[in-house]
């Protein structure tokens, strides 16, 4: 959307010319704050709350409007200019991205986010393997599931998951490489979909099974598992991460900083999608 720009302010209080307001809604479609039903034209509440909820993410008081060339619109649009409201932190700047520190507060991360359970996953997509799974990696069997799969590059690297989700990780590697360039330089990833058991267990399906979730490295280091430590860069990119819907493991009763996957709120999102 290069081209496409607003010519004046959509949301609370804006002048909310109805193809400005479509491009808007689209934008926040694509990010994950929005509903297809909610690309009408038309700005009501649905869309004045999506904005908000995306603003959170970078705007200390989210005022519901979108202004031309404002921090909102290049947030949005992708043309953000790497300039942060506030500076990263400090071990992000100095380059001690994989220095680990103690994973944040529950109530502090994942704001409004819920993880998805089992059951929501079996109702909203199928059982990836028809309930055949083991602590190791196999291919899904849900035809669902494989016609609505991709491998594709989502930015430092590439990936093989649900369709709507590596859309939507593209959009979150975009912001990630203009707020923080550095981490986005030392990503890499140790899997997405992968149908397995959730460590530990043998009753709980993961839900890598549904490429719905992505566990990441930093300079191929893997965060350590539920030693209650994160490392730094994971930390700068988790609230990227959160405002674009994604739910982050540390906030696990066994910690998993490695790790993100979708939020209740995107699958539900992105299940009528499916082919």
């Amino acid at each position: 959307m290069a081209d496409d720009t607003i010519l004046k302010s959509v949301g609370r209080g804006g002048t909310n010319l109805p193809a400005d307001v479509s491009l808007v809604q689209r934008l926040l479609l694509a990010r994950g704050f929005a509903k297809p039903d909610d690309v009408d034209g038309i700005c009501g509440k649905n869309t004045i709350d999506a904005i908000v909820d995306f603003q959170k993410g970078f705007l200390r008081k989210p005022d519901g409007r979108v202004d031309p060339g404002g921090t909102s619109w290049t947030h949005l649009s992708g043309t953000y200019s790497g300039i942060a409201t506030e500076p990263p932190p400090a071990a992000v700047a100095t380059g001690s991205i994989t220095r680990t520190v103690p994973r944040p507060a529950a109530s502090s991360i994942n704001i409004g986010l819920k993880s998805v359970n089992n059951s929501l996953m079996l109702q909203l997509i199928g059982d990836p393997r028809g309930g055949s799974y083991s602590n190791t990696c196999q291919p899904p069997t849900l035809p669902k599931l494989r016609r609505n799969t991709v491998l594709d590059s989502i930015g430092p690297f590439r990936v093989t998951g649900l369709v709507p989700a590596v859309l939507s990780l593209k959009a979150v590697m975009i912001d990630i490489q203009a707020e923080q360039p550095e981490v986005y330089r030392a990503l890499g990833t140790a899997g997405m979909l992968c149908c397995r058991w959730v460590r530990g267990s043998t009753t709980s399906i993961s839900n890598h099974s549904w490429g719905t979730a992505i566990d990441l490295t930093l300079n191929g280091i893997l965060d350590i598992y539920g030693n209650d430590q994160v490392q730094v860069g994971l930390t700068a990119i988790a609230p990227i991460f959160n405002r674009h819907g994604w739910f982050w493991g540390a906030a696990f009763r066994t910690e998993d900083g490695m790790h993100f996957e979708a939020s209740q709120r995107l699958v539900e999102d992105w299940a009528p999608q499916l082919l």
